[in-house]
């Protein structure tokens, strides 16, 4: 197999919390006024954005050749949106959901495109307090990224399972080890995408959803992985935003090798497995439901395998690509810590007290870079 290494973006979505109980609160405004007052966010490599509710505030990094600027830029995000956070009063926290009971007020975003979602989804969206990872690859070709598409949908029930960090909800601890997945499957929009025979299959269905009135254009899909609009990637979205610098970092060179070995596959010829879309919406919610802690669906062969065992399958697979970047390092060792320690669910179910469960990922969210 011959590789090619892409550029990466990351997007990471981010809470802004009470410094002394944990819950959210909506000063989003205030902080990005900070930061345009402080000069903005170049100096960091990303763009801050508003997200739909005003509790939350979103990073997309700029392009990226290497997983150290990735680190480089989740860092340097991080320490400006920290130091804007508590100079407004406030904390930022990475995790999927906040646990503690949600807002009594709604705070949404004022801008139209936020204000027609919630007019026509209602409760869905105003519960939709959640915050998730997205992840560009580089795919300049919308054929091949189509089949790209397909290729990669046998493994987001273990992409599911390796970054759930979202165990409670409105106070309680849910069962699930991403309940963020399960707020977000309500979306009609959401989940894995179907399999396609090529782009001009693919811009029928679109066009066949615009028809009918269920998205008002194509950057209304909301599928754990598109094709964007805006820019030439591919884009994985399934993932709860991880708590941890270096857990982003191991998981975007893991979802760079996972598109590296597809396109090679492709352009080998290599025949894809065909998966029931029921079998894989299974996976995949059994992998937000469990985690790591339990055995997991592997969606091509229908087996139930050890969840370890199941990623084992996917490092196998991604070996050569890894190899080819020259930077598999980070990606092994979140693999080995996940194997060792867990997921940032287990974490946070492991910290006592729901406020105190808010601080220890407060205090996880500050990059190792810049505890000093």
């Amino acid at each position: 197999m011959s590789f090619k290494v892409p550029t990466v973006g990351v997007e990471e979505e981010y809470q802004l919390v009470d410094p002394q109980s944990g819950a959210l609160i909506p000063n989003c405004k205030e902080v990005m006024r900070t930061i345009r007052r402080n000069g903005g966010s170049e100096e960091a490599h990303s763009e801050i954005q508003h997200e739909l509710h005003l509790n939350q505030i979103e990073m997309a990094s700029d392009v990226c050749s290497s997983l150290e600027e990735v680190r480089d830029a989740l860092t340097q995000t991080r320490r400006m949106l920290i130091d804007a956070a508590r100079s407004n009063e406030s904390e930022l926290a990475s995790a999927g959901t906040n646990p503690l009971p949600i807002p009594a007020d709604e705070a949404l975003t004022p801008k139209d495109r936020y204000q027609a979602m919630t007019d026509r989804y209602q409760q869905i969206a105003r519960d939709l307090f959640i915050f998730g990872c997205h992840v560009h690859v580089a795919m300049e070709d919308r054929e091949l990224g189509i089949q790209v598409m397909n290729r990669c949908r046998r493994w987001l029930p273990i992409l599911q399972a390796i970054t759930a960090n979202s165990p409670f909800w409105d106070g309680v601890d849910t069962g699930y080890a991403s309940y963020r997945r399960e707020l977000w499957a309500q979306w009609p929009m959401a989940g894995p995408p179907a399999h396609f025979d090529s782009l001009a299959d693919y811009q029928s269905c679109v066009d066949d959803l615009v028809a009918c009135g269920a998205i008002k254009d194509e950057s209304f899909l909301y599928w754990d992985i598109r094709l964007p609009t805006r820019v030439p990637t591919i884009e994985f979205r399934a993932a709860d935003v991880m708590t941890r610098v270096e857990e982003t970092v191991g998981y975007v060179g893991m979802i760079r090798a996972i598109v590296m070995l597809a396109v090679s596959e492709e352009e080998l010829g290599k025949p894809i497995a065909p998966i029931r879309p029921s079998v894989l919406s299974y996976a995949i919610w059994h992998a937000a439901r469990y985690g790591m802690n339990d055995q997991l669906v592997d969606p091509e062969s229908c087996e139930m395998v050890p969840a370890s065992e199941l990623l084992n399958r996917l490092m196998t697979a991604l070996d050569p690509a890894l190899k080819a970047t020259g930077e598999a390092r980070p990606v092994e060792a979140f693999a080995n810590e996940l194997i060792k320690s867990g997921t940032g669910a287990d974490r946070q179910r492991r910290g006592g007290e729901l406020s105190s469960v808010v601080a220890s990922v407060v205090s996880e969210t500050v990059p190792s870079a810049i505890l000093a």
